[in-house]
């Protein structure tokens, strides 16, 4: 009997555990979403597209897709895009005008083809300038 018991709790400590560090994850991707949109500028219809430089996901509902080395573009993303956070790459759909649209155009990760939202230009480089001010605050804390 206590070796259920005790099997039972080592099952509930595991579940709690996992939930608590899925949720932290999702805590942490809005804190991203939401450095992002500080530094997004108006939605616009396409963008330009030749290539997928690299990506940063934040939850199923945004991606943060780099065309260039400093060339940004926030994309939301319509719901439902449950793959978004797992897939281990992402893909833009695009039109032979090497463009992005909101009307036509899909972010293509694992089995789901989600439908974009909204694109808006990132300020790259107030980003990135906020980005080291915020590690030379936590370095001088630590001191």
């Amino acid at each position: 009997m206590t070796r259920h018991i005790l099997a039972a709790a080592c099952i509930a400590v595991a579940a709690l555990a996992a939930a608590s560090s899925a949720h932290a994850s999702t805590d942490r991707e809005k804190e991203r979403l939401a450095f992002y949109e500080r530094h997004a500028g108006s939605p616009v219809d396409d963008m330009p597209f030749w290539r997928l430089v690299r990506y940063e996901a934040f939850g199923d509902e945004a991606v943060a897709v780099w065309t260039g080395v400093n060339t940004v573009w926030l994309i939301k993303v319509r719901p439902p895009c449950v793959e978004l956070p797992w897939a281990k790459a992402i893909a833009l759909t695009s039109n032979g005008q090497h463009r992005v649209s909101t009307k036509f155009d899909h972010v293509l990760a694992g089995r789901d083809r989600c439908m974009i939202g909204s694109i808006q230009p990132i300020d790259y480089k107030a980003l990135r300038a906020e980005e080291k001010a915020q590690t030379a605050r936590e370095k001088a804390a630590a001191r």
